[in-house]
């Protein structure tokens, strides 16, 4: 029996994302909540959680996109591991900053993360930036069709 070809890279980025996004998503979507931020400041913590996940991008892209295939250790591993964190959390932080701006998402890298419209348009009701963390509402993705 043959085993099957690794997953290119950036598919496994894709399904990465697909499911460590929703997660942090909702991690951050908790912290709102416990916080009580108000609805600006809420929007300039994730606008800073999502430029700092971009900055990590560009300085360390090109270890999440250019692989050889060979396990990681050490110093190298610990990159990758800490650019692929950062990028989950900056693209919930970006689909949630979206929400609270009015829009259901954000895609990134082929794939749409957000909400539902109708879960959106709840979140939207609300007052503070419990509107956007409000149950049920943190970012999934939404399959490509």
């Amino acid at each position: 029996m043959r085993q099957p070809e690794p997953l290119h890279a950036i598919d496994e980025l894709r399904l990465f994302l697909d499911f460590a996004v929703p997660l942090c998503g909702s991690d951050i979507a908790h912290k709102l909540r416990q916080w009580g931020h108000s609805r600006e400041q809420a929007r300039n913590w994730l606008r800073g959680e999502a430029e700092r996940a971009g900055g990590s991008l560009g300085e360390n892209g090109d270890v999440l996109q250019f692989s050889d295939g060979r396990p990681r250790l050490g110093r190298a591993q610990n990159r990758v591991v800490r650019t692929a964190s950062e990028l989950a959390r900056g693209v919930a932080a970006a689909a949630l900053l979206a929400q609270l701006e009015g829009k259901s998402g954000v895609e990134a890298f082929g794939g749409f993360y957000g909400v539902p419209a109708r879960l959106a348009d709840t979140a939207r009701g609300q007052d503070g930036a419990a509107g956007v963390a409000a149950r049920g509402t943190f970012p999934v993705r939404k399959p490509a069709a």
